[in-house]
């Protein structure tokens, strides 16, 4: 009976080796392993990943801000990582940093109370001397009247990326509210999944009003602004020529306005070149419960860059 079994058993065996030989044969077959290579090529990176990551840091200094130390006087050659406490940073002006060489913020909440002008700015980044890095921030209050200031007089690289700014109250009687404001500089400035909402204006860009730091290109990725009924200009540059540009950048204005973008000095009536009207047919890119205390950062597609 065991040598019938062996007989079946060897009789099996060489069935399957015949059936797998033409395989075998086969000069297109690929080897296993140029299969698995394949497979990895084509394996996308996940869509949440953002583009820019944050500088190499040489020995950085690590600031923890608080209510007392919201005001921060860095060393222009040095490097830094900024904490935000734990709760919101709640005080009037916000969080001011000025100088460093390369400057890293991840996560945290800014939370304006009351404000009235740019006491109820939330972000002022000034003088820095590399690259700073602003990332997974969310921008809120009652009091928010201004999101993000850029005085940018030595060149540097701005990078601000998960970036959520709620309500920035203003009107053109009163204090001019911006999103994003630069009146100086920067060198470069890059921002990738950036969600504001504003009641007079979005991002504001005179790098040349003051200081002479011509920007090399202004890149902007992934944008969604919308506008209140009383909001002005959504997008609106200066008529220099520095290089912007522009891809899946998202305007809703909420009024009867059809002229809110203003682009190289000229009001624009039909949008492109990356921006386009309405809101991301996928929902904001940067939403409020992704950002803030709790922010843990996607990473980084190197491709994008």
């Amino acid at each position: 009976m065991r040598r019938i079994v062996l007989v079946a058993v060897g009789f099996l065996v060489l069935l399957l080796a015949v059936a797998a030989l033409p395989r075998i044969l086969r000069s297109d077959a690929p080897p296993p392993q140029h299969q698995e290579e394949s497979a990895s090529a084509k394996t996308s990176p996940a869509p949440s990943l953002l583009t820019w990551e944050p500088p190499e840091l040489d020995d950085p200094a690590v600031v923890k801000v608080s209510d007392e130390r919201r005001s921060l006087e860095l060393d222009p050659d040095g490097d830094y990582i900024i904490q935000l406490p734990e709760q919101p940073l709640i005080v009037d002006g916000g969080l001011t940093i000025t100088g460093g060489r390369n400057v890293v913020l991840i996560g945290g909440e800014i939370r304006m109370e009351e404000g009235e002008g740019l006491s109820g700015r939330a972000l002022l980044l000034r003088d820095q001397t590399g690259t700073v890095h602003v990332e997974g921030l969310l921008l809120t209050g009652p009091g928010l009247t201004e999101g993000i200031n850029l005085d940018q007089r030595q060149g540097a690289v701005v990078q601000l990326q998960n970036i959520h700014v709620s309500l920035v109250d203003g009107s053109s009687g009163d204090h001019h509210a911006d999103l994003v404001q630069s009146w100086a500089g920067p060198g470069e400035l890059r921002v990738d999944r950036f969600t504001g909402v504003t009641a007079y204006q979005g991002f504001f860009l005179q790098p040349l009003q003051f200081g002479d730091q011509t920007p090399r290109r202004f890149d902007f990725r992934r944008i969604d602004i919308v506008g209140t009924e009383k909001a002005g200009y959504l997008l609106w540059r200066d008529d220099a020529s520095w290089p912007m540009t522009t891809s899946d950048v998202w305007l809703r204005h909420e009024g009867d306005v059809d002229d809110f973008v203003w682009s190289d000095g000229n009001l624009r009536d039909e949008v492109g070149d990356g921006i386009n009207l309405g809101t991301p047919p996928g929902g904001s890119f940067a939403p409020a419960d992704v950002v803030g205390r709790d922010y843990v950062s996607p990473g980084y597609d190197e491709q994008r860059q």
